[in-house]
C-alpha cells in the first residue's frame, strides 16, 4: 500500500487523451448533424412568422456549425495541459521508460484505429454538410497517430527529464 500513497499521475494519460479526443470529435460530428437537421426540419414544419422563433432555430444551426469546433479545441487544450501537469508531478524512475514506450506504441495503434473510425464517419454523405464546418477537427483527427506520438514523446521528456527526479538529475537514457 505504500506504493499507492504518493501516486499523483500515471503513464496512461496520452492514451486517455487520444480516446477522449476521438470520442468527443465523433460526438460533435453526430451532434452537429442532429442539431442542424432537427432545427431545419422543425423550423420548416412550424412555418412560423415570428422572428424570435426563426432566430432561435437559426442560432441553433449557427452554434452547431461554428461553435462545436471551438469546444473540441478547448477540450484538446485542457487535456494537453492536464497531461503535461501530471507528467511534471508524477514521481519518475528511469526504469519505467520501457513501460512508457510500450504504452506509447499502444496509444499510437489506438490512435490509428480512432482516426480511421472518424475518417469513415466524416465521409458519410449525410454528415457532409456539418463535416465541412469541422474541417480543422478532421485535420487533427486524420493525423491523430502523429499527434499522439508527438504528445507522448513530449510527455516522456517532461516525465523523465525534469530536474529533481529520483536519483538527482535523472536523464532519459
Amino acid at each position: 500500500m505504500l506504493l499507492l500513497k504518493d501516486k499523483r499521475g500515471d503513464f496512461t494519460g496520452v492514451l486517455y487523451m487520444v480516446v477522449m479526443l476521438s470520442a468527443f470529435a465523433i460526438f460533435l460530428l453526430i451532434a452537429g448533424f442532429i442539431a442542424t437537421e432537427i432545427a431545419g426540419e422543425v423550423k420548416t414544419q412550424l412555418n412560423s412568422t415570428s422572428d424570435d422563433v426563426n432566430e432561435a432555430f437559426d442560432a441553433t444551426t449557427n452554434t452547431a456549425r461554428n461553435t462545436l469546433s471551438t469546444l473540441w479545441y478547448i477540450m484538446f487544450g485542457g487535456l494537453l495541459l492536464g497531461l503535461l501537469v501530471t507528467s511534471w508531478f508524477i514521481p519518475s524512475q528511469p526504469v519505467f521508460v520501457p513501460i512508457f514506450l510500450v504504452l506509447l506504441v499502444i496509444t499510437v495503434i489506438v490512435g490509428v484505429a480512432m482516426s480511421n473510425v472518424y475518417e469513415a464517419l466524416y465521409e458519410v454523405t449525410q454528415f457532409s454538410q456539418i463535416a465541412t464546418t469541422q474541417s480543422s477537427i478532421f485535420f487533427v483527427m486524420s493525423n491523430l497517430p502523429y499527434v499522439a506520438l508527438i504528445i507522448g514523446l513530449i510527455g516522456l521528456v517532461v516525465t523523465f527529464a525534469k530536474p529533481g527526479s529520483a536519483g538527482g538529475n535523472t536523464t532519459i537514457m
